[in-house]
């Protein structure tokens, strides 16, 4: 049975109505994604204009290890997302409040139990560092003040997903707007205006994250009015379980990604000072093109979980054409700029000659990135939005497994290329297990059903 053409694709990119839907996700997510390098700058920058080195490292690597648990917990974003996606399109008003509730009742519990162990991370923390006791002393400080803020941090990524799975970008947006512009103006209030240091830094944070919270849970209030009860809640553990499980995937698969990135940068440090720095240079580049492709990632989340659950084939089919449409325009728009301006981004980035040189070989690495990497942003988002978690997950691994492993061994004499060649399979070998995968689980009716696609044709 043929079940995508290419007169089926032609047909979608014609319907307008798509593309509007698609942007009136995409645009919000994209334009609070592009702030989130802003906050990063201007940390680094508040603290780099103290005396004393020692603050801009410490905020550098206790922002480094806060970001590692809140990615690791990416999931409690993403599964929420699917789940309700897909209670909203088959308009089941229990479910879309029992995913919230599960999502909420698991994003509290990991807070909790991250602040009781925190005495035992620290312990971690110390032997990571390795640093002077100065650098020890503000990394502890900045980290006991910003774990106040996990709660919210983890509670935010869940009412994001939520509002996203409810195709409501505009809140996710004014959410994520506050905690980035309050991060900053607060980051500039209490370091430059009220002389503090990294804890300033620290504290601004969190109370950016709180008033972001504040902002959600209102529109939250709101939006839940219009999504009455049809039955006496209660919570359904049965769901607990299915939750429980996808986040399992979805972690499994986030730590297989992390330790690509481990690996550059361990291997990077084995290489040398220069090296590190000029693979930090490239994975900025990375950190850049995956904003910009995760607005269109999220438009797919919320469309391909809304068609599912309203068990329609040609919504299914169009979210993914259209989807993957903009996501190629907005790569391709990123391989011309990165074309024209490499040399000078570069710049912006480092001042330092003689890393500006070394990186001068890896500029094709830079303008092709895009082009390797945007199958998986756009894959992960039709994943998402079935809640596919287990595919997504022996996607990753069979990239981590079969792209990169092989070829980081096979092209070690090659030092910092062969690394750099190691990661392109890694991302090649992701979009092609992603497709078969996507393909057998269509032919084999997991996503809709053979019967509805054969009854639309």
């Amino acid at each position: 049975m043929s079940i995508w053409s290419l007169n089926d694709i032609k047909n979608d990119l014609s319907d307008k109505q798509q593309h509007r839907s698609t942007w009136r996700i995409a645009a919000p997510m994209l334009l609070s994604n592009m702030t989130v390098p802003l906050v990063g700058l201007v940390d680094s920058a508040v603290m780099g204009h103290l005396p004393d080195s020692h603050h801009l490292a410490a905020v550098g690597l206790g922002a480094a290890l806060f970001t590692f648990i809140v990615w690791t917990m990416g999931f409690l974003r993403m599964i929420t997302t699917g789940l309700v996606a897909q209670a909203y399109g088959a308009s089941n008003h229990q479910d879309i409040r029992q995913w919230l509730y599960l999502s909420s009742l698991l994003a509290l519990s990991v807070a909790i139990l991250t602040l009781i162990l925190n005495p035992w991370i620290i312990d971690i923390i110390l032997w990571w560092v390795e640093g002077s006791t100065a650098v020890e002393e503000s990394v502890l400080l900045y980290w006991n003040t910003r774990i106040w803020g996990l709660p919210f941090t983890l509670l935010n990524a869940v009412m994001i997903g939520w509002f996203i799975g409810m195709q409501n970008a505009r809140v996710p947006f004014v959410m994520l707007l506050i905690i980035n512009l309050f991060n900053v103006g607060l980051d500039l209030l209490f370091v430059q205006g009220l002389g503090m240091a990294v804890d300033g830094v620290a504290i601004a944070s969190v109370i950016s994250e709180i008033l972001g919270f504040i902002y959600g849970a209102i529109c939250l209030k709101g939006l839940l009015k219009k999504f009455p009860l049809q039955e006496k809640f209660q919570l359904a553990w049965t769901k607990l379980k299915q939750l429980l499980r996808l986040n399992g995937d979805l972690l499994i698969r986030t730590l297989s990604l992390e330790l690509v990135f481990f690996t550059i940068h361990s291997r990077g440090a084995e290489l040398g000072d220069e090296v590190m720095a000029v693979n930090a240079v490239l994975l900025n580049f990375l950190l850049v093109i995956s904003n910009g492709l995760d607005g269109f990632a999220n438009a797919v989340e919320a469309q391909v979980g809304r068609a599912l659950g309203r068990d329609k084939w040609q919504d299914f089919r169009a979210s993914i054409n259209v989807g993957g449409f903009w996501s190629i325009v907005t790569s391709l728009a990123f391989c011309l700029t990165f074309l024209l301006f490499v040399e000078t981004f570069i710049g912006w980035i480092t001042d330092i000659e003689s890393v500006r040189q070394q990186a001068e070989p890896y500029h094709i690495y830079i303008i092709l990135i895009p082009l390797v990497a945007i199958w998986g942003f756009w894959l992960d988002g039709i994943f998402v939005g079935a809640s596919a978690i287990t595919t997504m997950r022996n996607s990753m691994i069979l990239a981590v497994v079969v792209g990169f492993i092989p070829l980081y061994f096979f092209t070690k004499d090659y030092g910092n290329h062969g690394l750099w060649w190691a990661f392109f399979a890694f991302l090649a070998t992701r979009a092609i297990t992603s497709f078969w995968l996507l393909y057998r689980g269509i032919k084999a009716g997991r996503y809709i059903s053979l019967s509805t696609i054969e009854a639309y044709k």
